[in-house]
């Protein structure tokens, strides 16, 4: 009865996770690709595995399921929810583009065109943005095509960011002189003003992270607390108390995603995400409907 009463309560508590993440799941933004298949990276599978192997050790010593299940999740999703890498290196990369053009438009003279100038770029880029700034140079010097070139270096860089670069860069290519320069020196302060923006709005979202921090070690105290005292916590393992604990574990774990949403920034789409061979099949530039790359740091 203990182990159907914990089964029981694990499908209760997936349940209620799976009514959350749908009552609070967000639209993609527009341009956003559409993701075919989901396929775990080696990270991902190591904490699986990771939880898997803490989910039965936590079975073996209280013999209760529920807790099984949730010291498994926490392995697994508990490290994303605290970490703050994607956020900070988010950041850094729109730190580099910044430096990077404002390098680039320097470069720029009445005898260098835009195209030279990328590629002397590649050698002083900054660290975040070095591994793209170096491959859209191998791709400008093997003369394939420099529009091609920058969407795939926009879909490196993988920010609306790089996109609005990338698409200034496309119409710009061929041009040289004052006129590129301070369209790039415009994108440049834009993206100075934008990291400027998100620093101030991850200092304000630490103090959720820092709350969900707090209540998660509460939590992993608590559960130390009951393993050690059996006495205090005989009532888990029946039947009811499984249901019970289905039920307080569900309540946390809403918490915790609730929180891990106020302590986040939702990336915006990106618009030059469209292939580059379908573009040149067509004869035109994909999304790019500008005469001019001023229009994209242009307010509307």
């Amino acid at each position: 009865m203990t182990v159907v009463a914990g089964l029981a309560g694990g499908m209760v508590v997936a349940g209620v996770l799976l009514l959350v993440l749908e009552l609070t799941r967000r639209a993609p933004a527009p341009g956003t690709p559409v993701r075919a298949s989901w396929r775990p990276d080696v990270a991902t599978g190591r904490r699986l595995i990771l939880a898997l192997a803490a989910g039965l050790l936590m079975l073996a010593i209280s013999r209760w399921p529920v807790a099984a299940i949730a010291t498994a999740g926490s392995v697994m999703f508990l490290p994303r929810i605290m970490s703050t890498r994607a956020a900070r290196q988010r950041v850094e990369v729109l730190e580099g583009l910044e430096q990077w053009i404002r390098r680039v438009s320097d470069m720029l003279t009445a005898s260098r065109g835009l195209e030279e100038a990328l590629e002397s770029s590649a050698r002083s880029a900054p660290a975040a943005v070095r591994p793209a700034v170096a491959g859209l140079a191998r791709r400008l010097a093997a003369r394939g095509g420099a529009e091609a070139a920058l969407r795939a270096f926009a879909a490196e860089i993988n920010d609306p960011a790089g996109d609005r670069i990338a698409a200034a860069l496309i119409i710009a290519t061929g041009r040289r002189g004052g006129a590129v320069r301070d369209v790039l020196s415009s994108l440049a302060a834009m993206l100075g003003r934008d990291v400027a923006a998100r620093r101030e709005i991850e200092a304000e979202r630490a103090q959720h992270r820092t709350t969900v921090k707090w209540l998660a070690a509460f939590v992993v105290g608590f559960a130390i607390f009951a393993l050690l005292n059996r006495s205090y916590s005989a009532p888990y393992g029946t039947a009811p108390g499984e249901v019970v604990m289905a039920l307080v574990v569900a309540l946390y774990a809403g918490g915790l995603g609730w929180l891990h949403r106020l302590g986040s920034v939702p990336v915006p789409g990106r618009f030059l995400a469209g292939q580059p061979d379908a573009a040149d099949a067509a004869g035109a530039t994909g999304t790019l409907d500008l005469a001019d790359p001023g229009d994209l740091v242009r307010p509307r």
